[in-house]
């Protein structure tokens, strides 16, 4: 009796575990990660075609976890132009050379240039634009071979620039955030961010050497499957999430983006791992897309949402996930003001089964890859989770090694619920 008993008792664990194996997976996610943003695919944007490495790999995984293909062996191409920075980059003050990424970024759409510059220093003060312009003149010939040192009172002076001033160092005492960009500034203009230490106030001249391309008609990719579904095959679920990031910033400094977004391409194929494991769980079609272009500005979900491989007046709901390997501090829902009823779904759940510590209500926001569902009428939500485990947003320090994916199991398990409620509540379009 007590051998059996035994026997029992390790075939409902057996049966427990297998379950629980089913339902998530955290070796998987993290390895995908780790994969992702690694050197090999340096930081899957547009040097050295990491963003294209990356689809390779995706598409890879797609194939070999058993999804159906929407597109000839998953694949959506299409183009855009893009900035790039594959060559040397240097940037020398008066005694020191400075570290991309660490020291300071430059604006992403600056060309190539080799020049050196004296440093023309404005107040710190100065918060207001019209201050700028009472203490330089910027129609004056000297502006050509001067760099205003712009206060970081000027909000993303150096991202935006200033009318009128040709080149520009702001400093800024955050972090060396970066990002890409489809525009090209004026020949011969310089602009950077850089951390005060660096540049101490008796800093007089600043030498900077970069070379840059530019790609009029860029190839990019996005990977769409689905596992079909098992009573309302016409009717669908998405799961999206980007998967390209910023690249490289020269030749040595990479912008790996394990949280952003690698994080929510490896949620997506575990999901679809998932659907795939438990196909009757697939009430409606699951949808798993991830695209590309995002921090180019949604360009990957826009094309893909003009030339949806099915017909969008069908998807029930769309789930945009960007940012989910934290989670000690809850988790966000943007557009939660435009879909009360899903919103009030989704929390109660979270409230009931205690999966995470907190939800968090936003209203619209066209911050991510829902955007291009919604504004064509798809119900769409876009969830990040919170806390304070990773904070390198756009910054060299996006590393795998510091995301946790804190609370995966429990987001995991919220994700799946409410797709399981969708089936016997569906939510009213806008």
């Amino acid at each position: 009796m007590r051998r059996a008993g035994f026997h029992k008792l390790t075939l409902l664990l057996l049966v427990v575990f297998s379950v629980s194996a089913f339902a998530q997976d955290r070796p998987y996610v993290h390895k995908i990660v780790r994969d992702l943003s690694s050197p090999q695919m340096f930081g899957r944007g547009y040097v050295k075609n990491g963003d294209s490495k990356a689809a390779e790999y995706l598409q890879k995984e797609m194939k070999k976890i058993g999804l159906t293909p929407f597109f000839q062996d998953y694949v959506q191409e299409y183009q855009f132009p893009i900035q790039a920075h594959p060559g040397k980059l240097k940037v020398k003050t008066d005694n020191e050379t400075l570290m991309p990424g660490r020291d300071f970024v430059v604006n992403a759409a600056t060309q190539s240039i080799d020049k050196t510059f004296q440093l023309v220093w404005l107040p710190d003060t100065l918060t207001q634009l019209s201050q700028v312009y009472a203490f330089i003149d910027t129609t004056s010939a000297l502006l050509i071979d001067q760099m205003i040192v712009v206060p970081s009172g000027i909000k993303n002076a150096w991202r935006n620039g200033i009318p009128g001033v040709k080149s520009l160092i702001q400093r800024d005492k955050g972090a060396m955030w970066w990002h890409v960009s489809r525009n090209q500034l004026p020949v011969g203009t310089a602009i950077l961010k850089v951390v005060p230490d660096k540049l101490p106030p008796n800093t007089t001249e600043l030498q900077i050497k970069l070379e840059s391309t530019f790609e009029k008609a860029h190839n990019a990719i996005n990977l769409a499957g689905f596992v079909k579904g098992s009573t309302c095959p016409d009717s669908l679920i998405v799961f999206v999430a980007h998967y390209d990031h910023l690249g490289m910033m020269g030749r040595k400094t990479m912008f790996p983006g394990a949280s952003d977004n690698a994080s929510g391409t490896a949620f997506v194929l575990d999901l679809a791992r998932y659907y795939l494991s438990n196909p009757e769980k697939a009430f409606y079609t699951m949808a798993f897309i991830l695209v590309s272009g995002e921090e180019a500005g949604l360009l990957g979900s826009r094309y893909f949402t003009d030339h949806a491989p099915f017909e969008l007046e069908k998807v029930v709901f769309a789930i945009n996930f960007d940012m989910v390997g934290t989670g000690s501090e809850g988790f966000t829902v943007v557009n939660a003001k435009q879909f009360p009823e899903a919103f009030s779904m989704i929390s109660a759940l979270n409230s009931t089964n205690n999966y995470l510590s907190k939800v968090v209500e936003r209203g619209e926001s066209c911050n991510s890859d829902h955007c291009p569902f919604y504004e064509k009428g798809v119900p769409s939500f876009f969830i990040h989770t919170q806390g304070p485990e990773n904070q390198h947003y756009h910054t060299i320090y996006d590393k795998a090694a510091s995301l946790p994916f804190t609370k995966h199991e429990a987001f995991f398990g919220l994700i799946t619920a409410f797709v399981h409620q969708l089936k016997s509540t569906p939510v009213n379009k806008k």
